[in-house]
């Protein structure tokens, strides 16, 4: 009988949590200021509200995609296996051009926010600070390195990407718009494409089977 042998597991909750500071820590200044000055800008549309409820997911995913480019120079002086590097660089690449979409969508669609408060002002400065903790698990000279950090990096876009997923199929059933819809829709297969590419290196590179 062929048993596979038990694998390190994956920590989620850690891992997420990990993510969404370091996310967070470099979206910080737009989140905070517009914690702290929710008059700025727009109305708020009334909370609860769908169009509300998809404001708060536009926010969230431009945020968390323009974050994710600014770790470019930290994981850009690690060594890493080639297959490994060009997965991260093309998860890099492909949340710069997320952003870069979603800014054009908000000027292009006056239902698209993407500045709108995810967060209270305490919460965010409770990540933010938890991210400054984080990163210094991924400095170029004193963080970890080899497979541990190659490990923890893919790990945190693997989770990063299943929340993401999970959000835009969420907004799928919120969103009106046909073009927004579509978006959302086209976003979410790209997510579920690299999700799958990330988990099957994890399996197949820093995982026992």
């Amino acid at each position: 009988m062929h048993t596979k042998a038990l694998r390190a597991p994956r920590r989620p909750t850690r891992i997420r949590v990990v993510a969404t500071a370091l996310l967070l820590m470099l979206a910080a200044c737009t989140q905070l200021g517009n914690a702290r000055n929710p008059d700025a800008g727009n109305p708020v549309p009334i909370q609860g509200a769908p169009r509300a409820q998809l404001s708060i997911g536009y926010s969230t995913l431009y945020q968390e995609a323009g974050g994710i480019p600014k770790l470019k120079w930290i994981l850009m002086f690690k060594d890493k296996p080639e297959e490994t590097g060009r997965v991260i660089n093309d998860l890099v690449s492909y949340y710069q051009q997320l952003a870069d979409t979603l800014q054009r969508l908000s000027k292009q669609y006056p239902a698209v926010r993407i500045d709108a408060v995810t967060m209270s002002g305490i919460e965010g400065d409770e990540r933010k600070a938890i991210g400054e903790d984080l990163a210094k698990d991924f400095a170029p000279l004193v963080g970890k390195t080899g497979v541990k950090f190659e490990r923890e990096t893919l790990l945190m876009f693997y989770n990063t990407l299943n929340e993401q997923r999970h959000l835009t199929g969420v907004m799928i059933g919120l969103e009106t718009d046909p073009g927004l819809r579509k978006f959302l829709e086209t976003t979410k297969a790209e997510m579920e494409e690299r999700y799958t590419k990330v988990g099957a290196l994890l399996d197949r590179r820093y995982f026992t089977q």
